[in-house]
């Protein structure tokens, strides 16, 4: 029987032993002009939207003789058929459901090789050199010495990690197959699962913020990070309230073998450090060019994002990779996709920079447009961007016109960029509920706000032309 002549889910040639065909993302499907053949389209590595341009396909074996397939016609190539509903608490019950539909793209998928930065240690990484980094490119640091951090033995296991923080403390889980969050679990059964030898599924840990805990206490980021945080410098001590205060300043990633992020810019475009405590990562990292973001946009939006690989949609998409011992920092805004070679345990965290204010703010716009979840969102980024302004305000009124001179363009337009958000976010008395209640005293914001905008704009008006802000 033709592969396209039934409604039961099939296999193609080009499928696993343990492909998940249930799955919508296995409804798709191409026919070879030249051999005949069915496959799968996400076994070939083509969406459902790139099949409706096909004019001639060519499986990979014909295309030898005959040629690549041509784009030119409006062809479909799409079996009607229907396909079974997953049933999810199977999945929970432990089904079988090991396949990860994108080891396919990455043992096949041509990448940029690595050409960022490599420091010996972290002795020369300051604040300054940060500041005045002429690129915006991610760079690892070999060693951990001089980058000021403290860090659990290498050694530490999972359970260790259960038994520091509470072996009943809830835990989120990410299903790597479907991508998304699994409920339920808790430490100690997420240590069960790790050092288990029969694992029937691929589940992730990425989420589990540890700086209230004793096994927290053992860990101090990198010490430019805390010179660079813009949480550690503007929210004030006496309101870091638990529960009222963002916490994402330290996480235990916690990986196994096959595990799979996929393309993604952290909430509000923040920085990342990201240090492999035992095992490896590989990273594959994409440029936040106006380009690669509105791509990422779109890619966002698309109901097929779960079979469009988004490195095959730009230029460039570089791959590192990182071995325990390694730190990688990761600027504002990069998209990135993280595989898990080997189980692996990594401390990390998130902050902003006043020099990327701006990408933060804007990367903040987007998640709203793309109706990300506030869940996933930076926590408390209204509020943060309000202690801000007002200090910000205050401190620029008495500043020097050399202690002007010492602040960067970049940073200059991300506060004038700060001012400028939360003046359009005040205007009227209609604004959203739930941002009058983060900003509080409106008018008295509102002030602040302008004149925060006049005092830098007067700044970057003597280092800048019209023209060039304009462009920038």
């Amino acid at each position: 029987m033709s592969s396209s002549e039934t409604d039961e889910p099939q296999e193609c040639p080009l499928c696993r032993d343990d492909a998940p065909i249930e799955l919508p993302a296995y409804e798709t499907w191409l026919q070879c002009d030249l051999c005949e053949e069915w496959y799968h389209g996400i076994c070939v590595g083509i969406s459902a939207s790139e099949c409706e341009c096909i004019d001639k396909y060519h499986c990979r074996k014909c295309a030898e003789t005959h040629g690549p397939s041509s784009y030119k016609g409006p062809a479909l190539r799409r079996s009607g058929r229907g396909h079974a509903e997953v049933d999810y608490n199977k999945l929970n019950e432990g089904q079988p459901a090991t396949f990860n539909q994108y080891l396919l793209r990455l043992e096949s998928g041509e990448f940029a090789e690595d050409e960022f930065e490599h420091l010996s240690d972290g002795s020369t990484v300051t604040a300054d050199w940060i500041r005045s980094r002429d690129t915006n490119d991610p760079f690892i640091v070999d060693s951990a010495t001089g980058l000021g951090m403290e860090m659990p033995d290498p050694s530490v296991t999972v359970k260790d990690v259960a038994a520091a923080i509470g072996k009943d403390t809830a835990v989120s889980v990410m299903d790597v197959l479907t991508q998304d969050e699994l409920s339920g679990w808790t430490m100690g059964t997420w240590a069960d699962y790790f050092h288990s030898t029969n694992r029937r599924r691929v589940l992730n840990v990425i989420s589990m913020e540890v700086s209230d805990t004793d096994f927290g206490a053992k860990i101090r980021r990198p010490r430019v990070v805390d010179e660079l945080d813009l949480v550690e410098k503007y929210w004030p001590e006496a309101k870091r309230k638990p529960n009222k205060f963002p916490r994402v300043k330290t996480y235990c990633l916690m990986s196994v073998q096959n595990a799979y992020t996929d393309f993604h810019v952290d909430f509000s475009a923040t920085w990342v450090y990201y240090h492999v405590l035992s095992g490896e990562k590989v990273f594959y990292l994409v440029p936040p060019t106006p380009s690669n973001m509105r791509k990422y946009e779109a890619w966002s939006k698309s109901p097929e994002q779960a079979v469009t690989f988004f490195a095959e949609t730009v230029k460039h998409c570089f791959e590192v990779r990182l071995v325990a011992g390694h730190t990688l920092f990761i600027p504002a805004g990069w998209i990135h996709a993280v595989f898990t070679p080997v189980d692996t345990i990594v401390i990390g965290g998130n902050f902003m920079t006043m020099q990327s204010l701006n990408a933060h703010i804007g990367t903040y716009k987007l998640e709203a447009r793309t109706k990300v979840p506030v869940r996933y969102r930076f926590p408390f980024f209204i509020k943060l961007c309000r202690y801000m302004t007002e200090l910000l305000a205050k401190r620029w009124a008495k500043l020097t016109a050399r202690d002007k001179a010492k602040w960067t363009l970049d940073e200059l337009e991300g506060a004038f960029v700060l001012g400028s958000f939360l003046e359009s976010k005040l205007i009227g008395d209609d604004c959203d509920p739930d941002i009058a209640k983060a900003v509080g005293d409106k008018a008295s914001l509102r002030k602040y706000a302008h004149n925060l905008l006049e005092l830098v704009g007067v700044e970057l008006a003597s280092r800048m032309v019209p023209a060039e802000w304009l462009n920038r």
